[in-house]
């Protein structure tokens, strides 16, 4: 089941962007997933907001009551193209559960310039792997020894 809040504004701008062909840009498709996380909704918010921040997302939209999290990577100033620091990461988390569990349903996409074209599809999808596994690993951190 796909999250009503998957078409939330970033994601809907950047498709409109993409398909207007003006933009330079290049995107990959929407992927959806849940990841179910042994703690209360409100620790599962908590450990979402800090995983975003600690890939150094701009966060779009910081909605703690409703569960709510949207934001993009960006990259930066100096990423030279045709490496996975030139995508585009975009999120969209929404938390619900109860008190002692909860569920973390994200949506998410690669963005790339338009000049990474041949690449995008194999080395942004490789970094938005990578972001979601280290994501999950903040959520649902490793039983200690």
């Amino acid at each position: 089941m796909m999250p009503s809040f998957s078409l939330c504004l970033p994601l809907v701008l950047l498709l409109a962007l993409d398909t207007a062909g003006c933009s330079g840009l290049v995107a990959g498709p929407e992927h959806a997933s849940v990841t179910p996380v042994p703690a209360s909704r409100d620790s599962a918010y908590v450990r979402a907001r800090r995983a975003l921040q600690g890939e150094s997302f701009t966060l779009d939209v910081i909605d703690s009551a409703g569960g709510v999290l949207t934001g993009t990577r960006w990259p930066s100033g100096t990423a030279q193209q045709g490496t996975s620091s030139a995508c585009h990461v975009s999120v969209a988390l929404r938390i619900q559960g109860g008190e002692s569990h909860a569920e973390v349903n994200t949506t998410s996409r690669w963005v790339a310039p338009g000049s990474m074209s041949q690449k995008a599809p194999e080395v942004c999808e490789e970094e938005r792997l990578q972001v979601l596994e280290r994501t999950a690993q903040v959520l649902v951190p490793p039983a200690a020894p």
